[in-house]
């Protein structure tokens, strides 16, 4: 029963008072322990998570973090150390619970709060945050998923939607956690539908849609700030003829291994991404036209230096050629795909298994 904003107990014939706010409290700290991820083994399913998103964001820190009643833990985690999030009242993840809403600091060193955080701020030289509420099925702030950054930064709108957007798939799978067979499966299978909207299911990489969206991001970011951005375009050599000859069987495995080696050869912060077929698209941020060369190049010697392994046991040598684009600072994504198109159309009329930049 609630009576001027107390709630009231009656056990064994008497009546306790407790304030509304230490009832919430009390309920919220149970819905945490129910999901039962303090204290365990970290789950694939929530750092891909982390993974995915400190790759969206270019962060240097990405994490799910659980608040419990005296201390902050990450139940994944991108860029730290370890998952021992600290004391919860110099965490700002904790304010975020509290007031069940974003928060946002652009420069940690500038926040009137920095006292509070400094802890935070100089263990793990910090300057940037930006986080949104977790919420149980109950709604319950559970915790918070956030971003940190080691230089200040700006978060527009747009950012703060798509962080939102990543928070939605922690909550989905902390939902996982708590349902039965039936119930499992079926989120089970929304949570493929939803996955399938940003990877590609066979190489694991970006599909078409997300990449083009993640090099739309950096074109605007480049626009403004100036910094150099460069492309390429990668496709591999008389690829037809594998499938031809050995079956799409022994196709996906090259496809597969192909992205791996890539992976392999690129930055953190560098996407890739499934053109179209055998096709991919990766993208250099701050990159100009020289260094973009360069680490085409490395990724085109990765493919080529040791044989594939076909699905019935042979081995086949595979190359691949590329096309290279260094944005220009107007053009549109469209423009400077198709330059490095034509680089690529280059690079495979002049022989194939080579890079070639468009001048």
């Amino acid at each position: 029963m609630s009576i001027g904003g107390q709630v009231y107990f009656r056990c064994d014939g008497t009546e306790r008072a407790m304030k509304k706010s230490d009832f919430d409290e009390l309920e919220r700290l149970k819905a945490v322990q129910s999901l039962n991820l303090l204290d365990q083994p970290e789950e694939e399913r929530f750092h891909r998570i982390t993974r995915l998103a400190r790759q969206h964001f270019r962060a240097g820190i990405c994490a799910v973090t659980l608040i419990d009643k005296e201390r902050a833990f990450y139940v994944a985690q991108e860029g730290l150390k370890n998952r021992d999030g600290g004391e919860r009242q110099k965490t700002p993840c904790n304010k975020v619970v509290m007031e069940k809403s974003p928060f946002v600091v652009a420069d940690l060193s500038k926040e009137a709060r920095s006292s509070l955080y400094r802890g935070l701020v100089d263990r793990l030289d910090l300057h940037f945050y930006a986080g949104v509420p977790l919420l149980s099925q109950d709604g319950h702030a559970v915790g918070a998923f956030c971003i940190m950054d080691h230089k200040p930064r700006r978060f527009s709108r747009r950012d703060l939607e798509s962080l939102a957007d990543f928070a939605a798939l922690v909550e989905d799978q902390m939902t996982l956690f708590r349902t039965n067979r039936t119930q499992r499966e079926l989120i089970s299978q929304l949570e493929r539908l939803r996955v399938r909207a940003f990877i590609d299911p066979l190489t694991n990489v970006w599909n078409r849609g997300a990449i083009f969206d993640l090099l739309g991001r950096e074109l605007e970011r480049a626009r403004r700030t100036g910094n150099h951005l460069s492309i390429c375009l990668l496709d591999l050599d008389h690829f037809k003829s594998v499938n031809d000859e050995f079956g799409h069987q022994s196709g996906d495995k090259v496809l597969t291994e192909f992205c791996r080696r890539l992976r392999d050869n690129v930055r953190s912060y560098d996407s890739i991404g499934r053109y179209g077929g055998e096709e991919f698209l990766v993208v250099f941020p701050e990159t100009d036209a020289s260094k973009a060369l360069s680490q085409a190049e490395r990724m085109r010697r990765s493919i080529s230096k040791q044989d594939f392994q076909l699905s019935d046991g042979t081995e086949k040598t595979i190359t691949v050629s590329i096309g290279v684009a260094t944005f220009d600072g107007e053009e549109d994504i469209k423009a400077l795909i198709e330059r490095a198109d034509k680089a690529l159309y280059r690079a495979k009329n002049e022989g194939r298994n080579r890079t070639v930049a468009d001048s």
